[in-house]
């Protein structure tokens, strides 16, 4: 039986090769998302798989409502819930807590890089599965002022040397001693932290003010995260009461609000089933998950309706083949079977050409930035290969589905009159509603992802707030910004230079420090970038108020600061004249004057909104020479200012970019639009090659009509008109139903930005006449040729 299903599957896909290419290829396109959707959930799922106690460790979250209806859940809590637990070993067997407030710019071996990190416990290491590569797990944050570092940091700061031993100094003024190198992780952890410094050097810090007082303050929910790893023999339910009688203990004393702390399962935190404000988790969701898997199935049922399309207008031509089995004896169920086979097996060979398309895609990664679409660290792997047959089993049948079930249900002697009358949705045909919702989808695609060019582009386009034009970027890499300067005065091309801390890049890569006016719990956490006088002259800043630094700022102690508009309104400045000359406090030894008010710039990727910024002048903090140039040769410019700081640093390798090539690499959507533009041309292929298809066989079938219809003397226009009519409607339609939807999904997404593109329902009607000319080309295209063809040739054997 089943060579016989084989064989006669294996003979119909040879002997309708157009159907069969137009199968093969559209069910190939639309699994080819299904696979990188599978890569995608297969690598969310990969978490946390080589912690040693997954199913005994939980993280502990907070919920705090307040009276006047505010309400939060965390999944962070207070630093003392930890001590505040009881530590009975029949309940709790280890517990662990990390407070990621180890940021800021570190400085070690003469280099300087930001660093986010945590404070943590000796045990952290053993709960959680990490290994060193360097050090003792026993003994590395055993003592104060102990850190931990990951390997790539490591490499950052001391290359190849060996780190133990070695200092970290922050730009606070703590000091660390490297105790450890962290191992690779044998997997992905949603704990992702660049170093790890001993717990036990918060209270002496907090004593020094170079930390916020968090340590004993329950209130502080957003501090820290807990672990708890339970006894073998213990039950949630046993610590989840000693939560509940702190919760009530916290609730007597603050009476404007009602705290509760819960249980997370660890290997339920990533993907997470619920969105947890200020989560550590660095995974996805299970929603993201669902909502990725509900496109790919939304596009692989486009493509399976060309199949379910296609077979069932074909069915014409195979009503003897089903008769004859019928009338030889065979039951519904095996010509159901043998459908279904035929579908499944179209759907093997699609899923070959769809690991040809996945194979170029993971390869070129054309649809990562940034953000990796595609994870980098996926390999081909058994459990990839089962899930992706799976899936095209799944395909198979749904596509074959349909037909197989319409297709074995007559009669023979009633085949024909029943295959004309199938229907769906009372009285339009199963072909006609096809054809509409693959052309809608196709629209509403088409419409956003012209949105989303049109307001990324007009983004790009837009003035940042500065000067953008003629200025070259070269990170100082230990150069020396005085001499740098001097050297570079001579240059040819070279006009300014100036120096700062500042990289614009589509995510704020600069600082963050808390400042006040009066009173620190009235502080704000401020953006900042270092930077010196000329910075702020070359780069056009508008001022509001105030002046710039002055010129010998970087050479005397720390004095003045620069606000942009956000900022001084952030501390209460109604009017920007009213900051300048006051002053702000950065720690309690520390005060920097309001030297002057900026214009509000983009400081980071064009749809990002504008927070709160300032400039600060500190001797030796910047890193990067912003050189103004004249001329319009950049690249003899580029080579000319090379050769100049060579001579200042021969071992050093001397880069440079230019300002207005960053900001269009940072304001690029190069990737997004390249996935949206994939989809959309999926989308299309599918609605194009079904109208294709079912056009073809229509004019096939009525090839004998159309012969008699021009020997009576009937004109190609009117045959075209006739054959085309019914076609062209169905596009109308499918208009007037996607181009309502696509201008609301269009209109929705600009919201999402403060500067927006022009965009209306002209826009859309253009794409709407896009998609008619594609489907007009595919229907008149056929429609004529069998308008011009010759009478006598299609009627030779009647």
């Amino acid at each position: 039986m089943f060579k016989s299903y084989l064989k006669t599957a294996i003979r119909s896909l040879f002997k309708n090769r157009l159907t069969t290419f137009i199968n093969i290829f559209g069910l190939g396109l639309s699994m080819s998302v299904g696979l990188m959707i599978l890569i995608r959930t297969q690598d969310a799922l990969s978490y946390d798989k080589f912690s040693p106690n997954p199913e005994r460790t939980y993280r502990i979250t907070s919920e705090y409502n307040k009276k006047t209806g505010e309400r939060w859940q965390m999944a962070s809590t207070p630093l003392p819930l930890l001590d505040g637990l009881d530590k009975d070993h029949t309940i709790i067997e280890d517990a662990v807590n990390i407070y990621p407030a180890l940021n800021g710019r570190a400085t070690a071996n003469g280099k300087e890089m930001y660093i986010n990190g945590a404070f943590t416990e000796p045990s952290f290491f053993s709960m959680f599965g990490f290994s060193l590569l360097a050090g003792n797990v026993a003994t590395v944050l055993k003592d104060p002022n102990t850190v931990v570092i990951s390997k790539l940091t490591a490499e950052k700061f001391f290359g190849n040397t060996n780190a133990i031993g070695k200092v970290i100094q922050f730009d606070n003024g703590s000091v660390f001693l490297v105790t450890g190198v962290l191992n690779s992780p044998p997997g992905k952890s949603h704990l992702n932290y660049e170093a790890y410094a001993s717990y036990s050097s918060i209270p002496q810090m907090e004593i020094k003010k170079t930390l916020a007082e968090k340590s004993a303050d329950w209130f502080a929910f957003n501090a820290g995260y807990t672990y708890v790893l339970l006894n073998k023999n213990a039950q949630p339910i046993a610590l989840q009461s000693q939560l509940n009688r702190i919760a009530n203990n916290l609730n007597k004393v603050n009476k404007d609000g009602v705290s509760a702390f819960h249980l997370q399962p660890f290997n339920k935190i990533t993907p997470g089933s619920t969105y947890l404000d200020n989560d550590n988790a660095g995974g996805t969701s299970w929603a993201k998950i669902y909502a990725e898997a509900g496109i790919a199935l939304l596009i692989l049922l486009a493509a399976c309706f060309n199949y379910t399309n296609l077979t069932i207008a074909r069915a014409l031509t195979r009503a003897k083949e089903v008769g004859i089995r019928k009338i030889a004896g065979a039951k519904r169920s095996q010509v159901f079977v043998q459908y279904i086979f035929e579908s499944v097996l179209l759907s093997v060979f699609s899923l070959a050409f769809a690991w040809l398309i996945l194979y170029l895609i993971v390869r070129y990664a054309p649809f990562n930035d940034d953000y990796e679409f595609i994870p980098s660290s996926f390999h081909y792997n058994a459990g990839f290969v089962v899930w992706s047959l799976i899936y095209a089993l799944f395909a198979g049948f749904i596509a074959g589905s349909a037909p197989a079930w319409i297709l074995s249900a007559f009669k023979p002697v009633r085949v024909l009159k029943n295959l004309s009358t199938a229907k769906i949705l009372g009285k339009v045909s199963l072909q006609k509603t096809l054809i509409v919702f693959q052309y809608s989808l196709s629209l509403v695609v088409i419409i956003f992802l012209f949105v989303f060019y049109k307001q990324f582009t007009f983004m790009a386009k837009a003035d940042p707030g500065f000067k953008r034009d003629h200025v070259m970027v070269i990170p100082l890499n230990d150069i020396n910004e005085r001499l740098a300067a001097q050297k570079l005065s001579a240059v040819s091309g070279v006009k300014n230079v100036s120096a700062s801390s500042a990289n614009f890049t589509k995510h704020f890569s600069g600082m963050n420090a808390p400042f006040w006016l009066s009173s620190r719990k009235d502080a704000i956490g401020l953006n900042y970038y270092y930077a010196d006088d000329n910075f702020i002259s070359v780069m056009h800043f508008a001022f509001l108020a105030g002046a710039n630094f002055p010129g010998q700022a970087q050479d005397d102690k720390e004095e003045y600061i620069l606000l942009n508009e956000k900022a001084a309104h952030a501390f209460g400045f109604a009017n920007a004249a009213k900051a300048v000359g006051e002053k702000l406090w950065l720690d309690d030894s520390t005060q920097l004057e309001i030297k002057g008010i900026l214009r509000d710039f983009k400081y980071e990727s064009a749809g990002m909104p504008i927070d709160p910024l300032a400039f600060r002048a500190k001797k030796n903090a910047c890193t990067n020479l912003y050189i103004e140039t004249i001329g319009d040769n950049k690249t003899a410019i580029e080579d000319r200012v090379k050769a100049s700081l060579k001579t200042l640093s021969p071992s050093q390798p001397v880069t440079a970019s230019w300002l207005s090539d960053d900001l269009d690499e940072a304001n690029s959507q190069t990737a997004t639009i390249s996935l949206l533009g994939f989809l959309g041309f999926i989308a299309l292929a599918i609605a194009t090659l079904g109208l294709l298809g079912l056009v073809v066989y229509t004019v096939q079938v009525k090839s004998k009509e159309i012969s008699i219809r021009k020997i009576v003397g009937a004109h190609e226009v009117q045959i075209v008109k006739i054959l085309s009519k019914g076609f062209i409607k169905l596009l109308f339609i499918a208009g007037f139903i996607a181009m309502p939807i696509g201008w609301f999904l269009a209109k929705m997404f600009i919201q999402n930005f403060t500067d927006r593109a022009q965009f209306g329902f002209i826009n859309v009607l253009m794409c709407f006449l896009f998609l008619l000319g594609i489907g007009l080309f595919t229907i008149i295209s056929q429609t004529y040729k069998a308008a011009v063809s010759k009478p006598a040739k299609n009627l030779r054997t009647e």
